[in-house]
Formats: structure tokens, C-alpha cells, sequence
């Protein structure tokens, strides 16, 4: 197999988890071919220590994302070897994912391997000759970390080589790709299997803050992403896949769920089954219509969600003051501040956060993935977002600046979940919604 991805600087945090992945990767036995594209800041250094192949050159977005059809090409044509992987470079593996891969080529010559993440926080440099090894590291992810809900979108993607002919020109790491993978190979009729129960991948916490030109630069690339893909396309994720890798081995997918998706999506690979179809995709639409009116219903967070979306400009950025504290009901190990942050970046809506407690940023760094940023003043959180969303009532917030809420794009949206900046003189002039559960 031929591991490629496209590397970061290498410093900081972004560094350790970069080095932390590359070091598992040449732990897999046998050892695979690895290609590590780009000429950021260490990256021909860390190529050097572990052996790995360097090339430099990649096509860039003129915001400077690698562009991924350029990586898939360049990779495809020079590699050793007929299975290649492209894994983003946060990604640990482990023995899990080559007995995996062996399992799923068996089956077919043409297929395509994807699957859900596990997250986890690691700060510091993983030495696995101290930490007991692949088993260490497995038994700290199963303690400390977590698998990403079902559907879940895919950190890696391993294939045949040739699977696709030709690649659209997508941002790499600004996501809403990954659903024309997906779509692209069920279009050619390849296997496409969800090794999520079998494989322990493991995906590294960490911030967008290394992007360069900024989170609104950032939701830019994200939406040209989206209009790449289209309609059809962006609706695919792990529920299309056409089989299952379980630990007792691989098995065409099977549940109601699964059938449904088929049913739906169908048309689009058998245009004469369009119209014998077309009821059973009006009740597909229903159900998701029916569960997402449920899930509101009884999730004050949701709403939330869904009114910020919905006041957000197409490139906007969203600030949430505090962490802890008064947004719904639920208790929970996440704060809700902190849940809605993570909600909104699921989505590729970027945030900057801050909460005036350093243990409470510590914690939120370590849990949150994305485009994120961490403020280190309430001032500096809003002074750029479209959206503030008072999450916690704190008297640092009240004290913030007229001017800096004034807003060059037009009057900014403060949603106030707390009840307690109506009567401030600051607000006058400034868009107000104070926002309850019930709303």
C-alpha cells in the first residue's frame, strides 16, 4: 500500500500531531510506501527522519488550500504500489487498518475503504516504546476519546489506483468533499465499504488556527466546496456505502436505514427508475423532514443551531462568549457553550470562543476540532463575527466596547441567551434577539 497526505507546518501542536500520525504509519508492518506532498516548514526535514517520499510541488487555491485533485493525480502516477491511501495527516493507524484493507481487496479489485474517526487529545510527542506499544495507544483512546456519531464523515480514503478518472478542483481540508468521494465511486459501481466498527482510526484534536488567511477565508473555500459538489452529490455520506467491515469480517449493508438511503439515491445511477421511484423518495423526505422536526422539538441546542444558521451571512463567523452554563436544560461532561461550538463547526461554520476561565479554554482546546479559533480577550472574540451568542452572563461581557461590536459589514447580531444585556447602552444600535429554551 502507498500512504499519501498533504503536511502543515511543523510546529507547535500542529507539528506534534503531525509526527505522532507519520510515526504510526511507519509502525504498520509491512511497512507501507509513504509520499508527503508539500514544502511547508519542516516538512523535507520530517521526511528525511522517517524515510518518507517528498514532493514538494502541489497545486494550490489562491488562498493557499492544497488542491486535492492535483494530490490525487500526482499521487496515482508515481506510486509503488496499486492500493494507495490518502490520510489526513492528524490521522494515527495502527495493525486494525492494514487487516482491514486486506480483508476489503479480497473482495473486489475495485473498491473504496472509508470510515468514522475516533477523537482524542494528545499534547505531546506519542512514544509508543514507553507507552506499551499499539496496545497503549488503543487502550488511551478507548479511556480518554471518543467515536464520532454514525454517520460521521471519513479522515482517510483507500482505493485502487484509477478509481476516479478525473478529480474536481476541491479545497483540501476545508471538508464537503468527502460526499463525492462517496458519490463518485457508487457511480462507477465500486465497492464502498464503512470499516467504522472495524478500524481504530484515530484523529488528533487540534484548532484551525494554523489557516493563514482567516476563518472567513476559510468558510469561503468550504461554500465553493459545497457548489462543487451540487445537490445530487452532497447528500452521500456513510449510510450509502454498499457494505459493512465488522470484526467478524465484510457483509453487504443491511437495516432500514440502508434501505431507505438506496431507495433514494438510487435514480441517480438508474435514470429509468426515476419515476417508480419517485414515491418512495417523497416518503424518504418526509422521514428525514418528520425526524429533524422531532429533533428540535425536543433539543433547545438545535434551535439555537438553527437560528444562527439562519442569521449568518455566507462567509460569516460566529463568536460565543462563555462556555459554561445557559443554553438548555440537559447537564452534561460538555458545557453548552462548548456543545454549540461544537455544533456549528460540524457544520463548517467557524467560531471564535472565549470563556475568561483558563481551565475552561484549556478544556476546549483540547475538545474541539475545525475552524475554530480561541480568543484571547471577549473584545478580540467579537470583534470580527457576524454573530455573537452570549452563551454565559459574566461581567467581563458587559463591559465590552461599543466600537468593538460595530460592525463594517453591516449592524451585528447579538443573541443573548441569558437575558442580561437588554437594558446595556452598548446594544443600542446593535441587532438584539434574547433567545429561551421554549423559543
Amino acid at each position: 500500500m502507498t500512504i499519501f497526505a498533504s503536511a502543515k507546518p511543523l510546529h507547535g501542536h500542529t507539528g506534534v500531531i503531525q509526527r505522532n500520525a507519520i510515526s504510526s504509519w511507519t509502525r504498520l508492518h509491512p511497512r507501507p510506501e509513504i509520499i508527503l506532498f508539500g514544502d511547508d516548514h519542516g516538512v523535507a526535514e520530517v521526511c528525511r527522519e522517517f524515510s518518507l517520499r517528498h514532493i514538494p510541488q502541489l497545486a494550490m487555491t489562491e488562498f493557499g488550500a492544497p488542491l486535492l485533485s492535483n494530490l490525487f493525480e500526482q499521487a496515482q502516477r508515481i506510486a509503488s504500489h496499486d492500493i494507495l491511501c490518502y490520510v489526513n495527516s492528524d490521522i494515527m493507524l495502527m495493525g486494525d487498518f492494514l487487516e482491514a484493507l486486506r480483508t476489503v481487496s479480497k473482495a473486489q479489485n475495485r473498491f473504496l475503504m472509508v470510515g468514522r474517526r475516533w477523537d482524542v487529545s494528545i499534547r505531546d510527542i506519542w512514544d509508543f516504546g514507553c507507552r506499551g506499544g499499539e496496545n497503549g495507544l488503543r487502550e488511551f483512546v478507548t479511556l480518554h476519546g471518543k467515536q464520532a456519531p454514525p454517520p460521521g464523515n471519513s479522515d482517510y480514503f483507500a482505493f485502487t489506483r484509477g478509481l476516479w478518472a478525473s478529480i474536481p478542483p476541491f479545497a483540501l481540508g476545508r471538508g464537503a468533499w468527502d460526499p463525492w468521494m462517496i458519490y463518485e465511486a457508487r457511480r462507477l459501481r465500486a465497492l464502498v465499504v464503512d470499516a467504522s466498527p472495524a478500524v481504530m482510526t484515530i484523529h488528533q484534536t487540534h484548532d484551525q488556527s494554523t489557516y493563514r488567511h482567516g476563518l472567513r477565508r476559510w468558510r469561503q473555500e468550504v461554500n465553493r466546496n459545497w457548489e462543487i459538489v451540487g445537490k445530487e452529490a452532497e447528500r452521500f455520506c456513510l449510510w450509502d456505502s454498499t457494505h459493512v467491515l465488522t470484526p467478524t469480517g465484510l457483509r453487504p449493508v443491511r437495516g432500514i436505514r440502508y434501505f431507505i438511503r438506496r431507495a433514494d439515491t438510487l435514480h441517480l445511477f438508474h435514470p429509468r427508475l426515476s419515476a417508480p421511484l419517485k414515491i418512495v423518495r417523497l416518503a424518504a423526505a418526509g422521514v428525514r423532514s418528520l425526524r429533524e422536526k422531532r429533533a428540535l422539538a425536543r433539543e433547545p441546542l438545535l434551535r439555537l443551531v438553527k437560528l444562527v444558521q439562519s442569521k449568518l451571512p455566507a462567509d460569516g463567523i460566529t463568536a460565543i462568549l462563555g462556555l459554561v452554563g445557559g443554553i438548555g436544560p440537559k447537564k452534561t461532561g460538555d458545557s453548552p457553550g462548548l456543545r454549540l461550538a461544537n455544533s456549528l463547526t460540524w457544520r463548517g461554520m467557524p467560531v471564535v470562543i472565549y470563556d475568561p476561565e483558563p481551565a475552561v479554554m484549556e478544556h476546549a482546546q483540547r475538545s474541539l476540532g475545525g475552524p475554530v479559533k480561541f480568543a484571547a480577550s471577549a473584545e478580540e472574540c467579537v470583534i470580527d463575527a457576524d454573530v455573537v451568542v452570549l452563551a454565559v452572563s459574566k461581567e467581563e461581557f458587559h463591559r465590552i466596547p461599543a466600537e468593538a461590536l460595530a460592525h463594517e459589514r453591516g449592524p451585528r447580531l447579538v443573541i443573548d441567551c441569558c437575558d442580561s444585556l437588554s437594558t446595556e447602552p452598548m446594544l443600542q444600535g446593535i441587532q438584539h434577539i434574547t433567545w429561551v429554551q421554549e423559543s
